[in-house]
């Protein structure tokens, strides 16, 4: 029974008082990472721990009509040093979450804070759906007056490119898509529009303004933190300054110790003196109409259905390894299909593989457009990914509507202006140059995805609503994945 919460009034802070699960609101962020703390040491409820917490004159909780509690900082601050911090239990921060608007942060920076730790969640602003602003781009402190303006003039001429591909893409595709059954005047045009924006932003730069809100826990904002201070780019060490303050606002002692890591910047230093650039390596590269992605490594096709058998019977039968290893080893090609038919054949639309399908990994190239990057690095539930810095030098991607509306010397124009500043920056400001790579240029990413990952990627990016260039990348791979591995790939396709 919950003696001590039986005292203390807590209805403002839990959903119930009688039952075995309830919700806990109205308080702090740090005061609930404590609660949820206590329970490796208390054997009292979290109830009751949270009638203590809130008749604990050091914490000193109070109440405010119709809000939620507050806390007062200096003696919070002391509470968690000797609660939190005191216990040595960082995954404690991963009870305490905070909330965050990111405005007015280039294409380039988002993408490095969005990969910074997978745990955080974000929604982005889209250029897929919505007109981005003239004049709306990050500009590089480091570039002298002159230099600053040339940069400009380069993001003027991309919006200037951007609107007359949309003044050639929209009467093109009204022309040439054809209506759904019972599409109105208004839900067409809208449908035109949103195709004619996607494809007029490949020519927007990486310095284009995005914005996105990202909830995280205590532990994944602070480790994202001491990624993005270590980052080479300013404007990514400058926003993890301000998502820093922003964030002890809410959760302060628990982001305590933040700094930039050794490890990173030295390791970073080390590689420098490496020959790591080949002759020419900087050259601009040819053009390509879409996506480039490939399985490396692949594993031999008997043995990847003789793992995911063994990982299948051992959660369904209950036994050791060994013994399940050795039946399944003696098994025949057809049977060891037939148990992986077996597990995968009654998945619907939305469902997911069993779990044990997670033990066998893919490891992939690709070389995407950084539009398609842009929206691979989102939505996935389990990639890991390595990908170089941004660059002109693996060519890019021009849409094929843009190349039936006959809009492609429009487009290749820019794209050259582009590569041609992006060249002469980049030797005197290297820090500046990634911001005049474009949507379209190909970024260079390795990939390792479980085949439970694989199933999600493919199921999501293939149905007729993903975006063409990303919907062609896993089409490439599904493509792959059926030919080499085709009982394991056979309902990864399922939104058709």
């Amino acid at each position: 029974m919950d003696t001590q919460a039986n005292r203390v009034d807590l209805t403002r802070y839990v959903s119930n008082l009688d039952r075995n699960v309830y919700a806990i609101y109205n308080l702090p962020e740090e005061v609930i990472a404590v609660i949820f703390a206590y329970v490796s040491r208390s054997p009292a409820s979290f109830r009751d721990n949270l009638a203590k917490l809130l008749q604990d004159e050091e914490l000193a909780v109070s109440a405010t009509a119709g809000g939620m509690a507050t806390v007062n900082s200096q003696k919070a601050a002391r509470f968690h040093e000797k609660w939190v911090v005191g216990y040595g239990h960082s995954s404690v921060a991963e009870h305490a979450v905070a909330h965050l608007g990111v405005e007015q942060i280039s294409r380039l920076a988002s993408a490095e804070l969005e990969l910074a730790n997978t745990f955080n969640s974000f929604t982005e602003y889209s250029q897929r759906y919505q007109r981005p602003q003239r004049g709306a781009v990050y500009i590089p402190a480091s570039l002298p007056e002159r230099e600053r303006q040339e940069y400009l003039a380069l993001q003027e001429a991309a919006f200037d490119t951007y609107e007359a591909l949309l003044q050639g893409l929209i009467p093109h595709l009204s022309q040439t898509l054809s209506r759904q059954e019972g599409e109105s005047d208004k839900r067409f045009q809208s449908r035109v529009e949103k195709i004619a924006f996607e494809d007029a932003r490949y020519v927007l730069t990486l310095a284009t303004y995005t914005s996105l809100g990202l909830t995280g826990n205590g532990r994944a904002l602070r480790d994202t933190l001491v990624r993005l201070l270590s980052s080479p780019n300013l404007e990514s060490r400058q926003l993890a300054q301000d998502l820093e303050r922003e964030i002890s606002q809410v959760i302060p002692t628990l982001l305590k110790h933040v700094k930039p890591s050794q490890y990173h910047l030295e390791t970073r230093r080390e590689l420098d003196q490496l020959p790591l650039n080949p002759p020419g390596s900087d050259l601009q590269g040819e053009s390509f109409t879409g996506p480039r992605a490939r399985f490396v490594d692949l594993i031999d096709y008997d043995q990847a259905l003789t793992h995911v058998c063994i990982q299948l019977l051992i959660s369904h039968k209950g036994m050791d390894r060994a013994t399940v290893a050795e039946t399944v080893q003696s098994w025949s090609r057809e049977l060891k299909e037939d148990c992986v038919e077996r597990a995968l054949k009654h998945l619907r639309f939305f469902d997911n593989p069993r779990d044990e399908f997670r033990h066998l990994s893919y490891h992939m190239e690709m070389q995407l457009s950084e539009a398609n990057w842009h929206q691979l690095l989102r939505h996935n539930r389990g990639t890991h990914f390595s990908f170089a810095e941004p660059t002109i030098r693996f060519g890019y991607t021009i849409p094929p509507h843009i190349r039936e509306a006959g809009l492609t010397e429009t487009y290749q124009q820019f794209i050259a202006r582009a590569e041609d500043h992006y060249m002469r920056i980049k030797d005197e400001h290297p820090e500046a140059a990634p911001y005049c790579v474009t949507n379209a240029h190909h970024r260079q990413i390795t990939a390792t995805a479980s085949l439970w990952e694989m199933y999600h990627l493919i199921n999501l990016r293939t149905s007729p609503e993903a975006q063409w260039d990303i919907r062609e990348t896993f089409a490439q791979l599904h493509h792959q994945l059926s030919k080499h591995h085709p009982a394991l790939a056979r309902y990864a396709q399922r939104r058709m």
